[in-house]
């Protein structure tokens, strides 16, 4: 077993994921659909037409799913509705997600203690974890930890904040939920970076059962899980502006710089070797790179920045090709997608990466 630094090892224990859910709205749109639907009810302005048909076309995304009845609720600028049907798809999805991370897992929902769950696509007060526990059937004294304002990337602390409660509580059951409705922040305009952001993004979940390495054995499957060695995060407030939300007449604005992908990859690149050099492994060890799928362009910078082969980001690539950018809940689509495209041995590293606001990026090494 690899050996962890002492840093690490007094903070966070050997947690395991034992078992992971999605959740997808049911109404699933090409992309090919959501243009034709866009020319014929929106007026769009020659340039905004062209980057419309330009990025719809482009290859990387086929198809999004959005928790809609029908397109046309796009339109809606009421924001009393536009949250009250976030409030209501984000409590459907959640349970869907969280009901089949414990059904993977071979975990009761009465044995949570702990939910942490993240959002940033709407603002609920009580926050999510309060209708996640009360559609889930879970206990009313469990541990609740709302993490909001952290963009994509807010699975990753969140996985850790629920490492830190089974530090304190070896005999407890962690769940993080990660539920965005992406499509009740689209913002119509002519910017180029809102027509990137409403052709991009959709709607989905994904939840994560932990709970210390030493009791995962008897639950779920039996096959190797990843347990999670150790975190680090990289905040850089000088790139605020380049990856954010703003407010503009009540309504959440998404503000997304052309410098997003070449960030990102510099970003990832520092943290990754950071967090490798504080525990002694080489690039060359690290058998599944689990990236967030920010956008085909974003994988691509990526790739090129760590010196990937190809093929390293296939599990990604499929995600944003069959969803989209999911925002917080991708990064656990695109672990449940690698472990079935590469099934782990025992023993395998692995590196699971999210980004987003702030700008901020988060990392966690894995061994199965």
């Amino acid at each position: 077993m690899m050996a962890r630094s002492k840093a690490v090892e007094s903070c966070i224990p050997a947690v395991s994921i034992l078992g992971i859910g999605t959740a997808l709205p049911p109404r699933c749109f090409s992309q090919a659909e959501s243009l034709a639907w866009g020319l014929a009810h929106i007026p769009l302005a020659p340039a905004t037409r062209e980057l419309y048909e330009k990025v719809l076309g482009d290859p990387g995304i086929a198809t999004r799913h959005l928790a809609l009845d029908d397109l046309s609720e796009l339109l809606e600028t009421n924001h009393d509705t536009i949250i009250a049907r976030f409030e209501r798809r984000a409590g459907e999805l959640s349970a869907r997600s969280l009901a089949r991370a414990l059904e993977v897992a071979g975990v009761e929902a009465a044995s949570v203690d702990f939910l942490a769950a993240t959002t940033c696509t709407g603002y609920l007060c009580p926050g999510l974890t309060s209708y996640v526990m009360e559609r889930a059937a879970l206990r009313p004294d469990i541990r609740r930890v709302d993490v909001v304002g952290m963009g994509c990337g807010a699975a990753m602390p969140a996985l850790e904040q629920a490492c830190y409660f089974l530090a304190a509580h070896p005999d407890g059951t962690a769940a993080v939920v990660s539920t965005e409705i992406c499509s009740a922040a689209i913002f119509l305009g002519d910017a180029p970076e809102l027509v990137i952001s409403n052709t991009i993004f959709g709607d989905g979940s994904a939840a994560a059962i932990l709970r210390r390495r030493e009791r995962a054995a008897s639950a779920g499957n039996g096959g190797p899980r990843p347990t999670l060695v150790g975190f680090r995060s990289l905040t850089l407030p000088e790139w605020r502006d380049t990856l954010r939300f703003r407010t503009e007449g009540g309504h959440l604005r998404n503000v997304l710089s052309r410098d997003v992908p070449i960030r990102a990859g510099v970003a990832c690149k520092r943290l990754v070797i950071e967090l490798l050099g504080e525990h002694g492994v080489g690039m060359d060890a690290i058998r599944h790179w689990v990236m967030h799928a920010g956008g085909r362009l974003v994988l691509d910078a990526i790739e090129r920045a760590l010196e990937l082969p190809a093929t390293a980001l296939e599990a990604a690539r499929a995600v944003l090709h069959d969803a989209g950018n999911l925002s917080s809940p991708t990064v656990l689509f695109v672990l449940d997608e690698e472990q079935r495209r590469r099934p782990p041995a025992p023993g395998d590293l692995g590196i699971v990466s999210s980004f987003g606001a702030g700008f901020a990026a988060h990392a966690a090494l894995v061994e199965y």
